[in-house]
């Protein structure tokens, strides 16, 4: 059963490590200035396994609630499907991709908070501030042109494709394939999303 996980820390599952193993082995020729992750276990340990492996790098974890899952409230740990089932029926929608499709992601944002019963689940200025910190920590404290790996989430992932991917793209399309890569570049004129998805073998 899909649950929403959020800031409920769960450990990997052995089919997490051994994708991720996979991932080290994808990465591990290639040179890191610095590595950051969630604060949240699963991106801590999902962060060492890859510098584990890694063989160019030394790196030392650094770790930020800026690049947490996103916080899905009262809703966390329930059935996703039927969660936002109960939250697109005000707008006569059954899923959050099709929420996202005829709105907005921030639009879907919102409409979580304001049907969580005690408004705790992270709405658009929120999560967008948040997620903004992240991206000005990473350029303050890193030098120009520096390569970074940042281990974050599935949602918080497929937040960033839909708002800064400068293709279109289907919602369904947009959550990442675990332990995947997505590669980007960051500047103080904003961030260019260059590939999504990339899978080591």
């Amino acid at each position: 059963m899909s649950k929403m996980q959020g800031w409920s820390d769960t450990p990997l599952t052995d089919k997490g490590v051994e994708d991720l193993k996979k991932t080290g082995e994808y990465l591990k020729n290639t040179h890191f200035d610095a590595l950051y992750s969630s604060d949240l276990k699963r991106a801590m340990d999902t962060a060492k396994i890859l510098e584990s492996k890694n063989e160019v790098s030394k790196l030392n974890l650094k770790t930020s609630r800026n690049f947490r899952e996103i916080f899905f409230g009262s809703f966390e740990g329930l059935n996703n499907i039927d969660t936002w089932k109960d939250i697109g029926r005000n707008y006569g929608i059954n899923n959050q991709n099709n929420i996202i499709k005829k709105y907005s992601i921030d639009f879907a944002r919102n409409a979580m908070k304001d049907a969580d019963p005690f408004h705790y689940a992270e709405n658009a200025d929120e999560l967008n501030t948040r997620m903004n910190d992240g991206f000005r920590q990473l350029l303050r404290e890193n030098e120009i042109d520096s390569r970074i790996l940042v281990v974050t989430h599935g949602t918080f992932i497929k937040t960033m494709m839909l708002k800064f991917y400068d293709k279109d793209m289907d919602p369904a399309d947009a959550y990442p394939e675990n332990g995947s890569v997505l590669k980007a570049n960051l500047s103080n004129d904003g961030i260019k999303i260059l590939e999504f998805n990339i899978k080591g073998s």
